[in-house]
């Protein structure tokens, strides 16, 4: 594993990268491509909301108007990774976003994850094991992400501890 770089916008806890060649992107963690994240959904079982379970939010999921969905994190959500509803991105994201990943900004700092998805189902492919050791992310966890810019697809994370 390669040394740790700070740049100089960088406290002790913002994201890093170990990645010897990786460019400063100001405490913006980039996700390297050697990753434990390697995770896909199989068709037949999700631990998180899927699209029939989804009820419209258009009201009911609303903080400062701003559209947001709820996880509550099992233990594969903490082995393997997290998927964001279908029927959330649809209604409030471009499909075209999957392709540039998101962006995860809590108090600690800003994450970048890509995604991957198929007819059903996307997930976080890159950037989930960082995020969630970072912010000691265990079972039972309520993660909440509110979308706060729909292009560049970013959430404002927060969490609800047992």
């Amino acid at each position: 594993m390669g040394s740790q770089q700070l740049s100089a916008n960088d406290t002790k806890d913002s994201p890093m990268t170990d990645v010897d060649d990786a460019p400063d992107v100001g405490g913006i963690y980039s996700p390297d491509i050697e990753t434990s994240d390697d995770y896909a959904p199989s068709d037949s079982e999700s631990d998180t909301t899927v699209d029939e379970e989804y009820a419209d939010d258009s009201r009911a999921l609303s903080i400062d108007e701003l559209p947001t969905f709820v996880i509550s994190l099992t233990q594969a959500n903490i082995d393997r990774s997290i998927e964001i509803p279908y029927g959330f991105w649809q209604r409030h994201i471009p499909m075209g976003a999957i392709e540039a990943g998101v962006s995860m900004v809590t108090e600690r700092g800003m994450w970048r994850c890509t995604l991957k998805h198929n007819s059903k189902k996307i997930w976080v492919k890159h950037g989930w094991t960082r995020f969630k050791h970072k912010h000691n992310l265990v079972e039972g966890v309520r993660c909440h992400f509110k979308l706060v810019d729909a292009l560049v697809v970013q959430f404002y994370v927060w969490f609800d501890r047992p």
